[in-house]
Order: C-alpha cells, then sequence, then structure tokens
C-alpha cells in the first residue's frame, strides 16, 4: 500500500463518542435532574417556612386580605398542584426513568454477551464431537490426500498451497467474524477433552463454563508458565526509534515498526527481545514493544518472545516478557514517571496487560496505550486514567485470537480499517498498521479525535527532537 493510500475506516468503538460513554452521559443528565429536584425540594420548603415566619404572622393584622393573597401565592408555587414540589417529583421521575432505561440497555448488552459466549461454548463441544465421530472418515481422506499430494510435481505442490493459502486468506478477510467464533469456542472445545479445566480459574466468562483464556492457560501450564527473566542494556544500536518527537498516529507506529525491525539488522540474533525506551519530555517516556519473535509451538533457546508468552497473556497470568519489560523501565529510572506504551502484536497484548496491573501501575503512570494487531478483549478494563486507542486490520487473525470484542470503555477506543489483502501475513505487517493510524487519525472520528489531541496535551505527539533513546533486550 503506498503512503499516500489510506485504507477505509470500517468502525470505531468505544472512547468519548463510544455506547458506554453515551451510557455515562445519561446517567449524568439522570444525576443533574434529581440534583436539581433537590434543590426544588429544598425550595419549596423555604417557601412553607417563610409563610409560617412569626414577624409575618404578627404584621397580617395590618392588611389581612393582602397577607391572605400572599400565603395564597407562596403556597401554591411551592406546594401546589403545579407548585416546586410537584414539578420536583416530576423531575425525579425523570431521573429514574434514564436510569432505568440505561440499565435496561446494559442488561441487554450483558445478554447478548451471554448468549454469545453460550453458543461458542456449545460451538467447541459440537466441533470436538463432529470431528471424533468422522475421524475414521477423515483419516481415510487424510490418506487418500497425501497419496495424491504425492503424486504432484514440486511446481504443481507449490501452485496447490498458493491457491489454498489464497482462498483462507479472502475466507479470514471476508468472514473475520467466523474465525472469532470459532476461536472463541475454544474453550467447549478444550473443555471436552479436559473436564477438569474450568478449575484453573472458576468462573471466568459469563457461562460459567472453561473459555478460550482457560484453555490459553491450560497450554501455558503444559509449556512450563516459565515467568524467569534476564534483562541487558545494549549501549550502541543500528537503527530503531530516532531522536525525534512523532508528530502522528503514523509517525509513532513508524517508530514502532523501526524498533521491531532491529532483529532484522546485522546484530539480529543478538537483538531479540530488543525494547527501545525513548524521553519525550522532562517527565514522560514512550515505550515501544515489538511482537512474537518465535511461533514455534515450543519454547526454544531463550526467546521471550514466543507462544508461551502468548498464551500466558491471552490466559491473563504473568509473563517473562511483562517482567522484563518492568526491569527494565524501573533500570531507565521511570519509577513516578507518566508512560505511553505502543505494541505490536504481543507487544500490545502486554503492554494493555501492563497498564491493567496495580503492580506495575503502582511504579509507572500509564497515561497512554497504542496497540497494532493485538488481541486485547482478555484485559477486561483499563484504570480510568489509562486511555487506549486498538488498531486493528480486517484481514489480520490475530487481532481475531482473543475470540471476541474489545470492550467499549469511555476511555478505550478501537478502530477497524480495511487494509487487508488475501494474503494473511501481510496483513499483519506494520506498514499496515502505519496507514491504518494515519487513516483513523484522517477520519475525524469523535473518540480518535479525542485520543489523538489529549497525545497530543500530553506531549507524547509534537514536533522536534526528543530526548535520548534507550535500549535493552529481554530474554528468557
Amino acid at each position: 500500500m503506498s503512503r499516500g493510500s489510506l485504507p477505509p475506516i470500517e468502525s470505531v468503538t468505544g472512547g468519548s463518542h463510544g455506547v458506554e460513554a453515551g451510557y455515562e452521559q445519561m446517567l449524568g443528565l439522570a444525576a443533574r435532574y434529581e440534583q436539581h429536584a433537590g434543590d426544588l425540594v429544598e425550595m419549596a420548603g423555604l417557601g412553607v417556612r417563610v409563610v409560617a415566619d412569626g414577624d409575618l404572622l404578627e404584621s397580617a393584622v395590618l392588611s389581612p386580605q393582602s397577607f391572605a393573597d400572599a400565603e395564597v401565592q407562596v403556597l401554591g408555587a411551592t406546594a401546589g398542584t403545579d407548585g416546586l414540589a410537584v414539578r420536583a417529583v416530576g423531575i425525579e421521575a425523570d431521573a429514574l426513568g434514564v436510569r432505568a432505561v440505561v440499565a435496561a440497555f446494559r442488561a441487554c448488552d450483558a445478554l447478548s454477551r451471554h448468549a454469545t459466549e453460550t453458543i461458542d461454548h456449545t460451538l467447541g463441544r459440537v466441533v470436538l464431537t463432529g470431528t471424533v465421530t468422522a475421524l475414521p472418515a477423515l483419516l481415510a481422506a487424510g490418506g487418500v490426500g497425501h497419496a495424491c499430494w504425492s503424486s504432484l510435481t514440486r511446481e504443481e505442490q507449490q501452485a496447490l498451497e498458493e491457491r489454498l493459502t489464497d482462498e483462507l486468506g479472502s475466507l479470514l478477510h471476508e468472514h473475520p467474524g467466523l474465525v472469532q467464533h470459532l476461536v472463541n469456542s475454544g474453550g467447549g472445545l478444550v473443555g471436552s477433552l479436559v473436564p477438569g479445566l474450568g478449575l484453573l480459574d472458576p468462573g471466568d466468562g459469563p457461562v460459567g463454563q472453561p473459555t478460550t483464556n482457560d484453555a490459553a492457560r491450560l497450554m501455558a501450564l503444559l509449556l512450563g508458565d516459565d515467568t524467569d527473566y534476564s534483562v541487558a542494556r545494549v549501549d550502541v544500536v543500528e537503527g530503531g526509534a530516532e531522536e525525534v518527537l512523532p508528530d502522528s498516529l503514523r509517525a509513532l507506529v513508524e517508530q514502532l515498526a523501526a524498533v521491531n525491525d532491529l532483529d532484522a539488522g546485522p546484530h539480529a540474533e543478538a537483538m531479540h527481545g530488543a525494547i527501545q525506551v525513548q524521553q519525550v519530555g522532562e517527565e514522560r517516556y514512550v515505550v515501544y514493544l515489538p511482537g512474537t519473535d518465535d511461533m514455534r509451538p515450543l519454547p526454544n533457546g531463550g526467546l521471550v518472545r514466543d507462544m508461551e508468552t502468548n498464551y500466558q497473556l491471552i490466559g491473563g497470568t504473568d509473563s517473562a516478557y511483562g517482567r522484563g519489560i518492568r526491569s527494565a523501565m524501573l533500570d531507565a529510572g521511570l519509577d513516578g514517571k507518566a508512560v505511553t506504551l505502543v505494541g505490536h502484536s504481543q507487544g500490545g497484548m502486554v503492554a494493555t496487560s501492563l497498564a491493567a496491573d496495580p503492580d506495575f501501575t503502582r511504579h509507572f503512570d500509564v497515561e497512554h496505550v497504542v496497540t497494532a494487531g493485538s488481541p486485547t478483549a482478555q484485559v477486561a478494563q483499563l484504570p480510568d486514567g489509562t486511555h487506549a486507542l486498538h488498531l486493528e486490520n480486517r484481514g489480520d487473525a490475530v487481532p481475531l485470537l482473543d475470540g471476541e470484542d474489545n470492550p467499549d470503555q469511555p476511555h478505550r477506543t478501537t478502530v477497524l480499517f480495511d487494509g487487508g489483502t488475501h494474503r494473511i501475513a501481510d496483513n499483519h505487517d506494520l506498514d499496515r498498521y502505519a496507514a491504518g493510524a494515519a487513516a483513523a487519525e484522517a477520519s475525524g472520528h469523535g473518540s480518535v479525535r479525542d485520543q489523538v489531541a489529549r497525545m497530543h496535551d500530553d506531549g507524547y505527539l509534537g514536533s522536534g527532537p526528543s530526548g535520548p533513546v534507550r535500549t535493552y533486550v529481554v530474554t528468557r
């Protein structure tokens, strides 16, 4: 995709103009109604006290008729059928009505989530049952398929691989919801295989049954659930983030891409697990967190950004990568400082997880989180003082691995853009997300506009040189 071509924005959810923000505004209106009703009741009581004032009653003998008229007018205005007290009751009823509407909307949202979880959980069990039932036929079909595959020339095999990959990419791009529901059915699938899985975290999930998060925790346990880490500072680095303030969301993601490319340079092997800390103000810093280095199913070679860490993050448990990031930030002198965490893929997962971790936020004031191509729905709630922007590309499978949509919260915005093609791997590239960041900022959507303006006001986006950039390498 060329730099001048921006992908279309498909949806923006959450943030200052999201549904939950609307609920909060409605509840704020109800609170103002209630306050106004209380003021009217107080005024009505004042009217009664005025007409009962002793000095005023003593003066009634001087003009009985005018006193009686005044008394009727005051009592009518305060306690009459159209007085302040009656109006207060009406306003209080309006406030109660608004609260009831919000409660009904939220109940419908919760019911919808419950129904979706139940259906997906059942889908997992059905898929497993159907697979087991059809196992002989599947084995036979696999044997026939292998025989046919072996009869093809190398060129024919390569052409078939490309065709299957293209068709899979097309399915993912055209029907991302299908993939998301299949992932969300993982709890039912694994729960059928391991009946005691739900005991790993009782009550996790609205259906009271094992979820995909439980399944991820189980996988992490099976792989050892290792959280040991080592952190080393690297003083001389070729490439990475430049000492310049990002002037836009796109520039911020491009800085992240430069950090991500550190392990593709001349010292690639030594830079696996590299993160960078950029000082952007006297008391503010940006921490760049790249994604997965090793996609192999089993841990190997001490790489910290591996599948074990992915399972730990989706499962909501501690990880060596997260612990290493915290150690590096403390070494960089960020204790008590304001920070923005920017992450791609696994880096965005760990950024969101850390921002919700009280042990982490006890040391660092996480003002902003920006993620690109990261599954983050497993983090149900961020602190009110943390504002997050999640970028997701249609056709990118990675953001779907949490199995559900991100929570709709006033300080958490999710932008879905369509910069995808039928090439699955390309859809996860940071150049796609740089274009998506530019498209989000150019969209003018209220939630994105407010988030970007806040980042400018806080000093994370601007112009001119920045402070130093420090590099750390986290390993197991």
